[in-house]
């Protein structure tokens, strides 16, 4: 049989709210890219990544110099309309590809937990993982929040959670 779905105008209007946000900040991490890695090579010798969710951005990876660091920081926060951008780049030589792939699984590893979890819309969080440092970004409660950052800090291979997070509160009236 066929099942049916019903959709309230507020229904379509949220979506499409939503998905121009994911464009948009999609579109903003693009910028930045271009601004750090194809318009220039002074950068050639950096491992940055820069991730994008609910209109704040987010700067991770290494850099050999301060300079480049604080000149990477001023580029995206140059391309990011608005947004809230954290810098949390490393002052060091670039990770190994091996240290790169355990941070893909160590992502994955969190994610999975997430959608385990009964206490946690995982649609409200992004996990980033940058040399065993767990990035949390999302607009959640705070009790979300706790039981996200424990499931995170819990997690084999991870080192440190760092949490970049706005908090929602419904209140009564």
């Amino acid at each position: 049989m066929y099942g049916s779905a019903a959709v309230t105008g507020a229904q379509v209007v949220y979506d499409r709210h939503n998905l121009q946000k994911k464009i948009s900040n999609h579109y903003a991490a693009l910028q930045a890219y271009r601004s750090i890695y194809i318009d220039t090579d002074k950068y050639k010798d950096t491992n940055v990544s820069v991730s994008t969710f609910n209109n704040v951005m987010l700067i991770t990876g290494q850099t050999p110099s301060p300079e480049q660091k604080f000149e990477i920081g001023r580029i995206v926060k140059n391309v990011s309309d608005d947004r809230d951008v954290y810098n949390f780049t490393e002052i060091c030589s670039p990770v190994s590809h091996l240290t790169a792939l355990s941070d893909s699984w160590i992502t994955t590893k969190i994610k999975s937990q997430f959608i385990a979890a009964n206490d946690i819309d995982p649609n409200l969080i992004k996990v980033i993982t940058e040399n065993g440092t767990v990035y949390l970004i999302g607009i959640v409660p705070p009790e979300q929040a706790e039981i996200a950052v424990k499931i995170a800090s819990a997690t084999s291979g991870v080192q440190n959670v760092v949490k970049v997070f706005s908090y929602s509160r419904i209140t009564k009236t």
